[in-house]
């Protein structure tokens, strides 16, 4: 997969008024199988350390999101092959697979960070985020970005593809919000962005999936929308003040208000939340489900087999 050679004002010139969604912009997310498959979805979970490919493909999950990288230091990814067999479940059916994928932030400490900026950082790199140490927000608008997220070496998305993973979890979306203090069309950058990741994977797969995390506030824009197949929401219910504590009604409408906006039947609706009360997760799921999220329960570190739970 060759990225053509883009501009700066292609990331850089999405209008308001084409991301509303004016002529021009018909849906680019799929309507295909993989997409029929992740409506149904009951089940479903992240790990991204200590994966376990014989546990989680003896799993009863509909859907797993993993980390490619089995090891940085050893240079050990989940292979080809493996992420086929992650795609049968036990009973022979299909399991969506799908590859976590961090589009605003760059955490340095990894396999795909090119050695010379390590020597000297760029300038589009953000301040340390100080809960992930090693981990940047980054100007991802930038050419030298895109490039790495889109382009052919490291060519974190053509790995992807490369795996046959059936779409990418997309993380730190939610990134923008860190921006807006000095670039007000921050927001509308990462629509963009994600545009361009979809239409990019679509290229060469086109039941490719997008499943950004979080990032709530771009679904006022029916551009994003139209891109995506999926939201997963960390932290709906809970744990934005301690863990196992519950979130305030105001925190919880402020999401739910954004999801609102857009038809319940239109995008598949995920949550994650990280409690380690099991007490506390059957009523958490009955809610989660009333307002029409398929939950995951998962520890912080994601680095357990995830469990299918009965709704």
């Amino acid at each position: 997969m060759r990225l053509p050679r883009r501009t700066m004002l292609k990331l850089l010139s999405a209008s308001l008024a084409v991301l509303s969604g004016r002529p021009g912009w018909a849906r680019a997310a799929p309507n295909g199988e993989r997409r029929r498959l992740l409506d149904e979805v009951s089940f479903w979970g992240c790990q991204y350390q200590n994966i376990d490919i014989e546990a989680l493909a003896a799993s009863a999950l509909d859907l797993i999101v993993v980390e490619p990288s089995l090891s940085d230091d050893l240079g050990l990814f989940i292979s080809a092959e493996e992420v086929e067999r992650l795609k049968r479940k036990p009973d022979g059916g299909r399991r969506l697979v799908l590859a976590y994928l961090s589009i605003g932030e760059a955490d340095t400490k990894r396999w795909f960070w090119p050695e010379r900026w390590r020597r000297e950082a760029p300038d589009w790199l953000g301040p340390e985020n100080t809960a992930w140490p090693g981990s940047h927000p980054v100007k991802y608008w930038d050419e030298a970005w895109a490039e790495l997220l889109l382009g052919e070496e490291p060519g974190l998305l053509r790995q992807i593809l490369d795996r046959g993973y059936d779409g990418a979890l997309l993380d730190r979306v939610d990134a923008f919000a860190d921006w807006t203090a000095t670039v007000p069309d921050a927001d509308e950058r990462m629509v963009s962005l994600v545009r361009e990741i979809g239409e990019t994977a679509r290229q060469r797969d086109g039941d490719f999936l997008l499943l950004p995390q979080n990032a709530e506030p771009l679904l006022r824009y029916r551009g994003y929308v139209d891109a995506i197949d999926a939201v997963n929401k960390e932290s709906l219910l809970t744990g934005l003040e301690c863990q196992n504590c519950l979130n305030s009604p105001s925190d919880v409408d402020w999401s739910l208000d954004y999801f609102r906006l857009v038809d319940s039947g239109e995008i598949k609706r995920l949550a994650t939340e990280y409690v380690s009360d099991p007490a506390m997760i059957p009523s958490l799921s009955r809610e989660l489900n009333r307002l029409g999220f398929t939950p995951f329960f998962g520890v912080r570190a994601l680095d357990a087999t995830p469990v299918a739970r009965a709704p």
